[in-house]
This record gives structure tokens, C-alpha cells and sequence, in this order.
């Protein structure tokens, strides 16, 4: 039986609440971008995580902001793609449905899978050609009806389908760099680069007005977007040195089939 503090165990968790953050974004778009949800969501765990973890003491303050020149540009890497991926991801939620746009999002191990065996050299399994064969045939059967050849009538999924190729070159490169960073200094500045990238694009597309407006639900619904952000990414964090790519990539599946069971 798995243990509790088993890295597998934590990446189900982590894929838990990957589950969520769609259908929270879905309720906050009537009152802000997703240039400034993404904004308050790096604010909040940036200021936060630190707190949390030398509470905790699993760090100090000056481990986790000591950083050498190679975890700069390993850590600066892994948030712009987190932050190019988060983008696509948010908008296309604007042009397509939460259950589709999951579906979509469903096919991402495929591309870590091919992608984990070039980099890392992984090796890929009869069974996880199968999967791969299997998870593609689905996504064929859901929307071969519906397939129109234009860029306007797809822009939802194509800004889907870029966010997935984003989200499993993060996930390989974490794989890749789990085994040589502290992973909880890892997390800090992953969302520290992200708050600070983010914060020109919520100037000039957040609608920075919008804060006066914001109301009690929504800074609640923030809130809990940033805690379901804080517990999955430093977990994966930590689980990516003794968890391989591809078997972390099919255990973050239940993530959006959650969130396809919450969105209805």
C-alpha cells in the first residue's frame, strides 16, 4: 500500500487539484482578464509560500532566496513557459467550453512521452504506445464532427493544443532539473519570476481598474485559486526526481477529469 508521504501518492494530490483552477478562472472572467486573475493568483502565492514553508520549517529565508546562475536560468526557463502555457490555457477557456477544452488537454502525455524519450531518454512501453494510440482515437471520435479547417472557428483549441505542448515541455524540464535544485527554493522563484513577468501584462491587458471592483466572492475565489496553485507545484516540485515523466504526466490525467466532472 502507498504511504501518505509517497512521491506517487503526492503527485495524485497534485493532479487532484489540478482539477480545480479551470473551473474557478471560469467564474471570475464576468469581472476580470486572465492577464489579471493570473496576476492576483502569483501575487497571492508568492507572498504566501514563503510564510508557509519556513512556518513549517522545511527552509529558511535564505535558502530559499540564494540562487546560483544556473538555477536562475534553469528557474527564469520553467516560468516562461509556465507563464506563455497558463495564458493559452486561460483564454482559450474564453472561445471553448471547460469540458472541452480538458479533453483536449487530456492528450498533453503523448507529447511528454515523446519528448521524455528524446531529452531524457526514457524509455516508452508497449502499453504506453497503446495508451497513446487509444487517448487519440478518443479525442477523434469526440470532435471529428465538428472540425471546421479555419483558424477563427478553432482558436480555442489551437491556443489549447499550444498550451499542452508548453505544459509538457515544463514538465520534462522539471523531471530534468528535480535532481540538482532544492526543490522548495525551485518553487519560489518559479512563482516569484511568474508574478514578476505577469505584472507589465496585467498594466496593459489586466484592466487594472478592475480592482476597485472587485467584490468579496471574487477575492475568495482568488484566494482559493491561489492555494490550489501553492500544493500542487510544490509538490511536483518535490516528487520530480523519483517520479518519471511519463508516469507523473498519466497520474495528472485524473487532474482534468476532475475538472470535466466539476464543469457540469
Amino acid at each position: 500500500m502507498l504511504k501518505l508521504k509517497s512521491p506517487l501518492v503526492m503527485v495524485f494530490i497534485a493532479a487532484i487539484c489540478f482539477g480545480f483552477p479551470p473551473i474557478l478562472a471560469k467564474q471570475l472572467f464576468s469581472s476580470l482578464s486572465p492577464a489579471a486573475i493570473l496576476f492576483f493568483r502569483f501575487l497571492f502565492v508568492t507572498v504566501m509560500f514563503p510564510f508557509i514553508v519556513i512556518a513549517a520549517k522545511r527552509s529558511t529565508f535564505k535558502e530559499l532566496t540564494s540562487i546560483t546562475k544556473a538555477e536562475f536560468r534553469t528557474f527564469f526557463a520553467l516560468s516562461l513557459i509556465l507563464l506563455i502555457n497558463m495564458n493559452l490555457f486561460f483564454y482559450s477557456l474564453y472561445f471553448i467550453e471547460v469540458n472541452k477544452a480538458l479533453f483536449l488537454f487530456l492528450t498533453y502525455p503523448i507529447v511528454v512521452l515523446i519528448i521524455a524519450r528524446i531529452f531524457l531518454k526514457e524509455k516508452i512501453a508497449f502499453t504506453d504506445i497503446i495508451a497513446a494510440l487509444i487517448s487519440l482515437f478518443g479525442i477523434f471520435l469526440i470532435f471529428w464532427s465538428k472540425i471546421e479547417l479555419s483558424f477563427n472557428a478553432n482558436k480555442g483549441e489551437l491556443m489549447m493544443l499550444a498550451s499542452i505542448i508548453l505544459w509538457s515541455i515544463y514538465i520534462v524540464i522539471n523531471r530534468h532539473s528535480g535532481e540538482t535544485t532544492h526543490h522548495y527554493r525551485k518553487t519560489f522563484w518559479i512563482f516569484l519570476f511568474n508574478f514578476a513577468l505577469l505584472s507589465p501584462l496585467f498594466l496593459f491587458f489586466g484592466k487594472p481598474s478592475s480592482i476597485a471592483i472587485l467584490g468579496f466572492q471574487q477575492f475568495l475565489l482568488l484566494l482559493a485559486l491561489a492555494v490550489i496553485t501553492l500544493v500542487p507545484f510544490t509538490l511536483l516540485s518535490y516528487t520530480a526526481k523519483y517520479v518519471k515523466s511519463s508516469i507523473s504526466s498519466v497520474i495528472l490525467l485524473l487532474g482534468p477529469v476532475i475538472g470535466i466532472l466539476l464543469s457540469f
